[in-house]
């Protein structure tokens, strides 16, 4: 096929712009911000904030008190530990010597102290200095008892990483995938947040940038028209289906992408009905799934199958 450079309406609302994203510098964000998954010095509003992640991953929250040099050995491992497991859960450090109010939160009368929160339960950890290994024990045990409990999810950074200009830093392999995809290499992209996945499989940006750059693939050499004239001829053709959904997607009609797969879904059989659904599922991660289209769409998809 052709390629048709400027057929896609980027004027939409809704376009998902996966050709714009701006080469990272390579290197650390030496002199800006690192990217972490810790809340430094959280007031009430802050605290209020984080707390709304206990429901998808551990919170870890320490109630510091900068006077007691415990406070500061409990920082040294704790903050480190809570980054190494990239958003399988975070970090609250709140300065209860500058918010003596926010102790009585968690009933604690003084601290230092650290609390982990799952859901609607608080557990007190500890209230003096760990070691690493124990502290990466406990870590390992409550982590565990989410993934028991159905939290087994990431959250992003709380904190973005930057570099001395401000500009957002990407992790090596991020990075690496999106130099790649700059220069059209897309196996190489792929494999790069092959890579990534590898190294944390719940690193979700990776899964989206890799569907991401599937569906670029997919539509890199397209003819729009020829490719939308086939998917009205042959309806029934899964296919030409699936040809168009992604056009749709790239296009920003993510709802008529969404919907003209799952009423192929329905009205299929055997495995054109199970191609369709698993490109779906790959849509799905494209747009992401906090999206409210895709919660959306996964209840027609349910009902479609069931």
């Amino acid at each position: 096929m052709t390629q048709q450079p400027d057929s896609t309406p980027s004027h939409s609302r809704d376009a998902i712009d996966l050709s714009q994203i701006p080469a990272q510098s390579a290197g650390q964000a030496s002199g800006g911000t690192e990217q972490s998954w810790v809340l430094q010095d959280a007031d009430q509003q802050a605290l209020q904030g984080l707390l709304q992640h206990a429901a998808s991953v551990p919170v870890i929250i320490h109630l510091a008190a900068p006077s007691n040099p415990a406070s500061a050995h409990i920082d040294a491992v704790l903050q480190p530990a809570i980054d190494a497991r990239a958003g399988r859960m975070v970090m609250g450090r709140v300065d209860t010597e500058a918010h003596p109010e926010l102790l009585q939160m968690f009933g604690v009368p003084a601290g230092p102290m650290v609390v982990a929160l799952m859901g609607q339960q608080a557990l007190p950890l500890f209230n003096e200095a760990v070691s690493s290994e124990q502290l990466e024990q406990l870590l390992d045990e409550i982590n565990s008892s989410a993934v028991q409990a159905g939290m087994a999810g990431t959250v992003p950074p709380l904190v973005e990483a930057v570099d001395d200009d401000g500009d957002a830093v990407l992790p090596p392999l991020h990075q690496e995938a999106e130099a790649a995809l700059q220069a059209e290499n897309y196996d190489d992209a792929i494999a790069a947040y092959d890579k990534a996945l590898t190294e944390n499989p719940q690193d979700d940006e990776a899964v989206r940038g890799k569907a991401r750059v599937g569906l670029m693939q997919r539509t890199h050499d397209a003819d729009v028209q020829q490719v939308r004239a086939a998917g009205a001829e042959h309806p029934n053709d899964v296919a030409s289906q699936t040809a168009v959904a992604d056009l749709d997607v790239l296009g920003g009609h993510v709802k008529d992408a969404f919907d003209r797969l799952v009423k192929f879904i329905g009205r299929s059989a055997g495995d054109d009905k199970e191609t369709a659904r698993l490109h779906l599922l790959e849509l799905y991660k494209v747009v992401g799934d906090q999206d409210e289209r895709v919660a959306a769409s996964r209840r027609k998809l349910a009902s479609a199958l069931f």
